[in-house]
């Protein structure tokens, strides 16, 4: 198809200049004088002029109303997974494609995505979020997202059930499976403006994030430090080793707990990753990016404070429990409020929430009473449940980290500060 294309500002002057320039010469009449000649010469030179500086500064105008229009959706929008990938022994990557036709907006890397289940059984749909494990060529249209999920077992010696919505994914989502999926958020991301040196630390599937950063980390130094148990459970090892050859900023160590003969040549270390073995790999003071599981997140901190590292170059991110280094933050009071009456004003239902058990949120609350508000991570991390506070105070139990609009609570880790709290449930 061909393009059109416009000229510089200067080009177009010159070209302007010229056209109004001759077309005048052509129509005026032979009888004109040589003054009302000159004039008519002197007016295609401003009118070439302008037409020159006008165009161009058109098309800026119009491309600038491009990027700033760039697409998003808001609410639920329809995908159908186009492609899944087996990553390792415990680890799917999920392929979606929009239904419509309509754009994929970009994201920042380590932002995810909240997806929708409907499964059988459940008496409301099931929803979770989980982070994108790729990072697109900003040159290059987006047309899918990538999410690789660990189908998560049943916890040994605990009765609890096997992860239901990553078991879902795994048994019985296949190409050609719609589900409803939310516009890509999250603040644990990495400034791709700055350029301090970067630690990339993962274990597990918590390996997701840290793809989609260290290939938007540009020419900055990057240490890409990943654990697992061996090569049979480490997904993308291909992957980030191509990136690696690729970007000689891109430094990569990965540390195997139980490697097998078969792992030789394919692991730096053997053991667990911890504070000691980040200081003998990282020379210079740099920014710490943490994702995997909360024990391994937690010791890791830990260490990392005790070796010197400021709280602020510490960065992580969690869909469990908040973990406990994490100070509580007050959405508009002081303490939790024992006895406090909550009402639920679409439903018309009450409860009283005695305060006894201090994690105890008003999302557990509402669930107590039969209500089924829409939830995800249940750590004020995804921002699913926001939900509109009419009345009275509350405080988070953690600190959030999704973005809620005014006059909203995160009820996930929320519990009431005043004798009467009322929300929109």
């Amino acid at each position: 198809m061909q393009r059109t294309t416009f000229p510089s500002p200067l080009a177009g002057m010159a070209a302007g200049t010229v056209i109004s320039f001759c077309a005048l010469s052509a129509f005026a009449p032979q009888t004109f004088s040589s003054k009302i000649k000159l004039n008519l010469t002197l007016f295609s030179l401003l009118l070439g002029g302008a037409a020159g500086l006008i165009i161009p500064a058109a098309k800026s105008r119009n491309k600038a109303m491009v990027l700033a229009a760039q697409p998003g959706w808001s609410g639920w929008r329809n995908f159908v997974v186009s492609r899944r990938e087996k990553e390792s022994e415990e680890i799917t990557s999920f392929y979606l494609q929009p239904v419509d036709p309509g754009p994929l907006p970009s994201y920042r890397p380590g932002q995810f995505l909240s997806i929708e289940l409907i499964i059988p059984g459940e008496l409301k749909p099931v929803v979770r979020t989980y982070s994108l494990s790729d990072f697109p060529d900003p040159k290059q249209p987006i047309d899918h997202y990538r999410l690789s999920i660990k189908k998560e077992p049943a916890p040994r010696g605990k009765d609890v059930p096997a992860g239901l919505a990553s078991n879902f994914l795994h048994d019985h989502v296949r190409v050609g499976h719609d589900l409803r999926v939310r516009v890509p958020a999250g603040n644990f991301v990495l400034d791709t403006e700055a350029n301090t040196p970067i630690v990339l630390i993962s274990n597990g599937v918590g390996i997701t994030p840290m793809i989609a950063m260290a290939k938007a980390a540009g020419q900055r130094q990057v240490w890409f430090v990943h654990g697992c148990r061996n090569g049979e459970f480490h997904a993308f090892r291909s992957e980030v080793n191509l990136l690696a050859a690729q970007h000689p900023n891109i430094n990569v160590h990965y540390a195997y707990s139980k490697p097998s003969m078969a792992d030789q040549g394919n692991y730096h270390s053997e053991g667990r990753v911890d504070g000691a073995l980040l200081q003998r790999l990282v020379n210079v003071p740099a920014d710490y990016f943490l994702c995997g599981s909360p024990p391994f997140m937690e010791s890791l901190i830990a260490e990392l404070k005790q070796f010197g590292i400021n709280e602020a170059s510490i960065h992580f991110e969690s869909f469990n429990k908040a973990l406990p280094t994490v100070k509580a933050v007050e959405a508009n009071s002081d303490a939790a409020f024992p006895g406090a009456k909550v009402e639920f004003s679409d439903s018309s239902n009450s409860s009283t929430w005695s305060g006894e058990d201090p994690e105890l949120s008003l999302l557990s609350l509402a669930e107590a009473e039969g209500l089924m508000p829409p939830c995800a991570c249940r750590a004020g991390v995804c921002g699913t449940c926001a939900t509109k506070l009419l009345a009275g105070k509350v405080n988070y139990i953690n600190e959030p980290s999704a973005a809620v609009e005014p006059g909203e609570v995160l009820i996930c880790i929320a519990r009431p500060a005043s004798a009467q709290v009322k929300l929109k449930l």
